[in-house]
């Protein structure tokens, strides 16, 4: 069957935010303690961060990283992590009931991001702290000197000042899961008074306001609208979170007790971020109009994911005990990418975002503790979004087959979004379907001159994953003979059940080859 996407030159929905496709690392089971930091692994350097991990996080070439949380930052004393090893103290985390010995802490983050190459994201405690601990930890990462915060930061190892821009004002303080839930009035109160003294102290950063934790809790739209209404001027994104599953459970931390979703329902499931994304973006015009401001806000998409049942058992009060460790199947991968292309097609609202969570839970990289790492397949997907998706999203016009599942109607066959570069354009398709495809796409810019290469992910079956035993099951395959090329158009076979990346450009741009 085929779909034709139009599109032309000039014509863009916006650019792409360098902080688009980013991800999250959290003191959460281990995600840190043997999935970044583990000092007696084999690889690790001076810092105790693991070389194979780290080599894995730098060829994503991510954006931005967020920490310390996450749930994990409503009971965080940053205080707690600075300073000799030797005399960090041991403490109870209560957000994932684990034993936090503040080993990795502001310092070791930094340098771990810094070799990442990604810019850091910092989230702050306003769920058991407050006004005074946000502008103080903002005084020691950024303040230059002279003040004892500042002074103690350089007597810590760190002589500059470590310039942190980007700052969260909370976490998911709606969720009644969360230490020091609020109602939104009493949230946003706070963190509109929160983000006036942080930037007293420094005028360059940039603030995140905590909106809906997920759409499926009933607050939702209401907590952002009412929350914003109390901090618009004094901040620059409203956050968006959420993560979809085959079940359709309330508490994802418990197992399920409803039905998988079939394939063409589980793969729908992408058009529920399109919805989140439209129905955050009229909520914050709503509050733009009702104030009478000039200023437009931003959002911020700093945990998404699917999720998946986990494969390790956890263990309350240690250190490092996995928490839903899992390996992601070629379906789950199909819906990332959509869950990805989702975002892009909103580039011009959405400026930020974190894939949640980078290491060992929900993950891209998997470790075992003294052993081996490997990646999902999704990480893939989210390599080709990172590295390829820069410049401009351009606007289309797809025309094509579409199938209808329980609460979701008019599903493309074919997920698709096209990115204008330096040198031409990306394509990104995700084939939903069990057939192959055929993707026209009318372009009037093409000539019949042209490099492209097609790269895609696809497996034998569905439920196959990259395991310890057999990492490689799932992994970017070079496509030949795909693309046929004729005046303005290009004809690409689409293979099932595919996540396809085709590069194009003219043979005077840089491309990997016709």
């Amino acid at each position: 069957m085929e779909t034709t996407i139009t599109t032309r030159k000039g014509f863009y929905t916006g650019e792409v935010s360098k902080r688009l496709f980013g991800s999250f690392i959290e003191h959460m089971g281990s995600v840190i303690y043997t999935g970044v930091y583990e000092p007696n692994h084999p690889t690790a350097d001076e810092n105790g961060f693991r070389q194979d991990v780290l080599d894995l996080v730098k060829d994503l070439s991510l954006g931005v990283v967020r920490y310390p949380g996450g749930n994990f930052t409503s009971g965080y004393d940053w205080k707690d992590t600075i300073g000799p090893l030797e005399d960090r103290k041991r403490k109870i985390d209560i957000a994932w009931r684990a034993i936090e010995p503040n080993t990795f802490g502001i310092h070791e983050f930094m340098k771990w991001v810094e070799k990442v190459g990604a810019e850091p994201i910092f989230t702050v405690n306003l769920g058991t702290k407050g006004i005074k601990d946000a502008q103080e930890i903002v005084e020691y990462c950024n303040f230059p000197k002279g003040t004892y915060w500042s002074d103690l930061r350089r007597e810590n190892g760190a002589e500059e000042p470590f310039g942190i821009k980007l700052w969260c004002l909370g976490n998911e303080l709606d969720g009644p899961w969360q230490i020091g839930t609020k109602t939104p009035k009493e949230y946003g109160l706070l963190a509109n008074e929160a983000a006036k003294a942080m930037k007293l102290v420094d005028d360059t950063i940039e603030t995140v306001l905590v909106g809906s934790s997920t759409p499926r809790l009933a607050s939702y739209p209401e907590w952002d609208r009412i929350a914003l209404e109390c901090a618009y001027d004094n901040v620059d994104y409203l956050a968006l979170h959420n993560y979809i599953d085959k079940y359709d459970e309330d508490d994802l931390t418990k197992p399920p007790k409803n039905e998988r979703d079939d394939t063409p329902t589980y793969l729908a499931k992408s058009k529920r971020f399109d919805r989140q994304i439209d129905e955050i973006v009229a909520t914050c015009d709503y509050v733009k109009a009702l104030k009478r401001s000039d200023k437009t806000m931003f959002l911020a998409f700093d945990e998404w994911n699917v999720h998946a049942q986990p494969e390790k058992e956890n263990h309350p009060f240690e250190v490092g005990s996995p928490i839903d460790w899992c390996q992601f199947t070629m379906e789950d991968t199909l819906l990332f990418g959509s869950l990805g292309l989702a975002i892009l097609r909103h580039a011009d609202r959405v400026k930020i975002g974190c894939q949640s969570l980078l290491v060992n839970t929900i993950p891209l990289i998997l470790t075992d503790a003294m052993g081996d790492s490997w990646v999902n397949p999704t990480y893939y997907v989210m390599k080709d979004l990172a590295l390829l998706a820069k410049g401009r999203v351009m606007e289309s016009i797809v025309d094509g087959p579409k199938y209808d599942v329980e609460k979701i109607s008019g599903v493309d066959f074919v997920d698709s979004c096209i990115v204008e570069n330096e040198t031409g354009l990306v394509v990104f398709l995700v084939n939903r379907t069990d057939s192959e495809q055929i993707v026209s796409l009318d372009y009037d810019d093409f000539d019949d001159d042209l490099l492209y290469h097609h790269t895609a992910l696809f497996s034998d079956n569905l439920l196959d994953k990259n395991t310890r035993d057999e990492q490689n099951k799932i992994q970017p395959r070079e496509i030949s003979d795909s693309i046929t090329d004729t005046e303005n158009k290009l004809s690409i076979q689409v293979k099932p059940y595919s996540w396809n990346t085709i590069t194009i450009s003219k043979k005077s741009g840089d491309c990997h080859g016709k």
